[in-house]
């Protein structure tokens, strides 16, 4: 396993829709033990393939116990997950406002609505098609990281007022990490 760079906004990696993966090998395999790897190193609690310059539909997550939120009986709210392909075929209608971050946007977190339950499908790695209803953070944190796949940033769910605060303190920040 091997720590990798995280790609930081604003950058096109993170604007461009991943692809599927057609083919799910030990490069595969690899890429989400580094993942795993490089979100712990990072503090984060997801991480998507995009945000390691991977434009591929793949994304690990780790949501702790103490970011446990009750939800409806049947219905996931903490664990360590991947997802491979991974597919929405749920939301609820209820919705939630929390403070997200990311790591591919430091040293900034907003407020953003997003539905509180989720139904997703994915592919484990042995290509088997796998199903979780989630809820809480954990449903928060698949919709996060299922925008990165799609070339979506977090803060595009803000107006467009605060979106161009954000960019603009991102750029700020970039220039840093980068100096």
């Amino acid at each position: 396993m091997s720590k990798l760079p995280i790609v930081i906004a604003p950058d096109e990696r993170l604007t461009t829709r991943a692809s599927e993966v057609t083919d799910i090998n030990d490069k595969v395999k690899e890429l989400v033990n580094d993942m795993f790897e490089t979100m712990y190193d990072a503090d984060g609690l997801g991480l998507a393939a995009v945000q390691v310059g991977v434009l591929k539909r793949v994304f690990v997550m780790d949501i702790q116990p103490e970011k446990i939120e009750a939800g409806p009986a049947g219905y996931e709210s903490v664990g360590k997950f991947y997802m491979i392909n991974p597919e929405i075929t749920e939301l609820s209608d209820e919705q939630v406002v929390l403070k997200e971050g990311c790591l591919s946007i430091p040293e900034q977190s907003h407020e953003i609505r997003r539905p509180k339950y989720l139904t997703v499908k994915y592919k484990d790695l042995n290509n088997e098609e796998q199903m979780l209803k989630a809820s809480g953070w954990l449903a928060r944190c698949i919709q996060h990281e299922l925008d990165h796949l799609n070339g979506i940033l977090y803060i595009r769910h803000l107006s467009k007022l605060k979106y161009g605060i954000a960019m603009k303190k991102a750029q700020k920040v970039k220039k840093r990490y980068e100096g």
